[in-house]
């Protein structure tokens, strides 16, 4: 009398469902039969589209997100190229900047050795004029040798300027610091001697050599020692140290100048940030900044209002691979 379902196998094998219930009131009883395959025919295909709608949709999100990526990482490549691209030619302007400021300086060190050679060779063409023999030979030999000597000098202060504003890639190779500060110094010789102004060299007799770029570490102290020009008056100084601590190498720049206010430290490395009113552009330690983090090295400053600015540079002894 109740309704039921049941599932046999038929004398085919195959499997059977049947189903009835007693109709109320009447004698009859309602059978369905139904093979078991048929109540899953319309479910199989419902299955399918339902299993496809999901990966047919997943494997479109995957291929836009895929797309976009690429996309979107492509544009960082570019833009990260040209970025690196305007920063190295920031790079260079910055130098030829520099050796602009220099070229004062530079051009009265030229300016003493050709005043020398002009001189002697005068008098090395009245020796040879106003003789009717030979010239006294000791005489000649000394105004040659004079003239040799200026020569090489002024040889020497345009090689070091050409090879200070050429235009190169990275070169690794093994530097003394101590050297190179010296060489650095050449450039602003003649301000320091007009000005007074007095310098100090606090390291080592023989400081230990670093790996690194000779022209980029000469355009970071140039830049440094430039401001610490600027921050002292006629009269003032400046110490140069050179300390290894551990695998690496620190190298202070101090001065006794104006020094610099506590709120304008944590920016003094921001790019178009400057004190100088009126000069400057406020590239100078933005720019040595990132030549310092590129050399695998660090950059710090401490400073006092009316007490002086001191940075500190310290490089690793050996090359740092990326």
């Amino acid at each position: 009398s109740e309704p039921n379902l049941l599932e046999v196998v038929d004398e085919n094998g195959e499997e059977v469902i049947i189903c009835y219930a007693q109709i109320e009131r009447s004698p009859f009883t309602l059978v369905a039969l139904s093979p078991r395959i048929a109540l899953h025919a319309g479910w199989l295909p419902l299955r399918r589209d339902l299993l496809a709608f999901p990966a047919i949709s997943i494997a479109l999100i995957l291929a836009v997100v895929i797309s976009g990526s690429i996309y979107v990482v492509s544009r960082l490549r570019e833009a990260d190229a040209k970025r690196a691209a305007l920063y190295h030619k920031m790079e260079y302007t910055n130098k030829m900047a520099a050796i602009g400021r220099l070229g004062a300086g530079v051009a009265h060190e030229i300016n003493n050795p050709l005043s020398i050679i002009i001189q002697n060779a005068g008098l090395l063409k009245d020796l040879v004029t106003l003789h009717e023999g030979l010239p006294p030979r000791e005489k000649m030999i000394q105004l040659v040798d004079s003239v040799l000597n200026a020569s090489e000098r002024c040889g020497g202060i345009t090689h070091r300027l050409l090879g200070f504003a050429r235009h190169m890639e990275v070169q690794w190779e093994t530097i003394n610091l101590d050297v190179l500060l010296k060489e650095v110094l050449d450039f602003l010789g003649k301000e320091a001697s007009y000005r007074n102004i007095q310098i100090e060299f606090k390291f080592p007799d023989s400081p230990p050599p670093v790996v690194s770029d000779r022209g980029q570490l000469q355009q970071v102290f140039l830049n440094i020692i430039n401001n610490a020009f600027a921050a002292v008056t006629d009269g003032g100084r400046i110490e140069i140290g050179i300390e290894q601590v551990d695998d690496r190498v620190a190298v202070t720049v101090a001065d006794n100048g104006v020094g610099i206010p506590e709120e304008h430290l944590e920016h003094i490395f921001d790019p178009f940030f400057t004190t100088k009113k009126g000069a400057g552009t406020g590239l100078g330690l933005s720019i040595t900044y990132g030549i310092v983090q590129k050399l695998r090295g660090q950059i710090r400053v401490e400073s006092k209002v009316g007490k002086g600015t001191c940075f500190t540079v310290t490089l690793p002894i050996r090359r740092a691979h990326v």
